[in-house]
């Protein structure tokens, strides 16, 4: 396969025109740009997500750990993280340049069902809070892809979940992974998590805890919210918010719905409550994320575009 690192950098380089961070019409999707290198600030990171440099170079310290990545490598968190980060390589001849990307938990799901434990009989260390790979020219593609699907908002709609779903199976399937793929398929009850997600999907209205939605699933408390965390990635109850905030993107940029009203329909109790973890999700309050973003997601944005797929936040991403 042809190698699209050039081709990967000038598509970074059209969209992230200001510096920081740029957000897309991609729930989970984000570029970043920067003229100068700074100090380590601190960050989350949520679930599983994908950080990658196509210009400069960024350290990461995660406890006393420190990644670090360029254009040959790229760095996937495992799970819920907190960390701090450094831009240590940029120039305003050649600024830094990178990608973010959280991955939706039920994609993760799906996968891992699909892959069972590949890993080998020594999956290394299960605890690792991230892992540093080489980039492959199979994964910069799919990228390409997925970016290249930014600017039609049918392309968004029908290819972008495809071009996802193969970069969560191209992640998972790494070697890199196999600590994942092997901690997801020790009990055997991966299903029971989709099933959970399901039912917490289908009563985003309801009040939901972690006891009623194990009772659902046959499982005790405290095992299901272990083994969710193990299998998707994330807590159950961050999973239902981000779920909920979702589904409430969908619905404000698909009718004419007020923030108040979108927030009971997804089951907040307090409109203020739902602006306050909207903006802290996705950057914005509702009104302006609407503003910014109807016209580019297309009229048909509340039916079937990315984020109906995918319930992976988008502000607290990885950094890229």
């Amino acid at each position: 396969m042809v190698d699209r690192r050039d081709d990967l950098r000038e598509l970074v380089t059209r969209h992230a025109r200001e510096q920081g961070r740029t957000p897309t019409p991609l729930p989970g999707l984000q570029f970043n740009r920067a003229d100068r290198p700074n100090v380590f600030v601190p960050g989350k990171t949520p679930s599983l997500a994908l950080a990658m440099v196509v210009q400069g170079a960024k350290a990461c310290r995660i406890g006393p750990r420190e990644y670090h990545y360029d254009p040959d490598s790229y760095l996937v968190f495992t799970g819920e993280t907190q960390f701090t980060s450094s831009i240590v390589e940029a120039s305003r001849e050649r600024p830094y340049l990178s990608i973010s990307l959280q991955l939706p938990p039920e994609e993760i799901v799906r996968t891992l069902l699909s892959l069972g434990d590949r890993g080998s009989s020594d999956p290394g260390d299960r605890a690792a809070p991230a892992f540093s790979a080489p980039l492959e020219p199979p994964l910069v593609d799919a990228l390409c892809r997925l970016i290249a699907t930014l600017d039609d908002p049918d392309e968004r709609q029908v290819i972008a979940p495809l071009v996802l779903s193969e970069l969560v199976f191209r992640l998972l399937r790494s070697d890199a992974a196999s600590m994942i793929r092997h901690a997801a398929a020790q009990h055997g009850d991966q299903a029971r998590i989709g099933q959970a997600m399901t039912f917490m999907r289908d009563h985003l209205a309801h009040r939901l805890s972690v006891a009623a939605v194990a009772r659902h699933v046959a499982m005790s408390p405290s095992h299901f919210a272990h083994r969710f965390r193990e299998v998707a990635r994330t807590s159950p109850m961050l999973y239902l918010k981000h779920v909920r905030l979702h589904a409430a993107r969908v619905s404000l940029l698909g009718d004419a719905s007020s923030p108040a009203e979108v927030a009971a329909r997804v089951g907040y109790q307090s409109a203020a409550h739902f602006s306050r973890d909207f903006k802290g999700h996705f950057g914005l309050p509702p009104a302006a994320y609407v503003r910014q973003f109807r016209d580019r997601a297309g009229p048909a944005a509340g039916s079937q575009d990315l984020a109906t797929r995918s319930q992976g936040p988008a502000s607290l991403s990885p950094p890229a």
